[in-house]
């Protein structure tokens, strides 16, 4: 199954601008077999959380972008994947869930279904400070093959990553979100290394993003990675597409050389009989000194 990578060049806040260009490219790349399209973080707007210190103006951007599932943005992106005739994978975008809001991976068949939906777990320290809730499950997408879901911080825990291979997954797909400086590189290092601690090849797409003079205010890499050749490919310059053939990549698959663990429960368990002991401990230790106190 072929997989395209859309590499856009987003214009902050420009809705029409920036689905007009993914029409564009998803149309170039169901001509080309591609069966599913990944869009970038918070498509059609691009996520500028990270590129501005205004946290006032972000919460409003926020309260004005989150909406719930379904919704007007939810309505856009089913057209694109019904008019593209291709599997749309797009996310995050904000979901107002009663009080809450998530930051939520999106699935959507050629037919305009929502065949599944991801909240991300990870939530930055910024994420947590404009009102960014935690998602609970990691989510698979099953087509040809298993994939795991991820979106933006969830490539820094190891933690998430290792259950989505326990569970099966073949690959891995994810989003992440554009940094105004350094995170460029970090993505890519902290990508191989989840690669090799999991023996899987992962699929992610980054964005560009444009301030309304055209000067560019942050970015993120779009590439792919395999156990073997680390980046296997990776987007050269904006408003380009990669494209990835899924049964070559996962043959590149490092889960026989890795091994698979077997004994996860018993791992599990120590690790909570650990954590145990040490709250015990620090419960004690606390107590002992409101003693020595009176």
């Amino acid at each position: 199954m072929l997989i395209a990578l859309l590499h856009l060049r987003l214009r902050e806040m420009a809705k029409k601008y920036n689905i007009e260009k993914a029409k564009k490219l998803i149309k170039v790349a169901k001509d080309k077999g591609a069966k599913v399209a990944i869009l970038p973080s918070l498509f059609p707007v691009g996520n500028i959380f990270e590129i501005y210190e205004n946290d006032k103006k972000s919460k409003s951007i926020i309260r004005n972008l989150a909406e719930k599932i379904p919704g007007n943005i939810t309505d856009t992106l089913i057209h694109l994947s019904m008019e593209g005739e291709v599997h749309l994978i797009v996310g995050p975008i904000l979901e107002q869930a009663g009080p809450k809001i998530f930051l939520t991976t999106l699935i959507i068949s050629p037919q305009g279904e929502i065949l599944g939906k991801y909240r991300k777990i990870i939530t930055s320290v910024k994420d947590v400070r404009l009102g960014i809730s935690a998602g609970k499950e990691p989510v698979y997408m099953t087509l040809d093959k298993r994939y795991g879901i991820i979106s933006e911080d969830d490539i820094f825990s190891p933690e998430i990553n290792r259950l989505l291979a326990l569970g099966n997954a073949t690959a891995i797909i994810g989003t992440v979100k554009a940094y105004p400086r350094n995170g460029y590189d970090i993505i890519k290092y902290m990508t191989i290394a989840r690669t090799l601690e999991n023996g899987l090849p992962y699929i992610i797409v980054g964005e560009t993003i444009e301030d309304e003079n055209g000067e560019i205010v942050g970015s993120s890499p779009t590439f792919v990675t395999s156990v073997n050749s680390l980046i296997y490919k990776q987007a050269e310059e904006d408003d380009t597409v990669v494209y990835v053939e899924s049964t070559v990549l996962t043959q590149d698959s490092g889960k026989e050389r890795i091994g698979e663990i077997n004994n996860i429960e018993n791992i599990l368990q120590g690790f909570c009989k650990n954590i145990k002991k040490i709250n015990t401990t620090e419960e004690r230790k606390k107590t002992e000194s409101q003693k020595e106190e009176e």
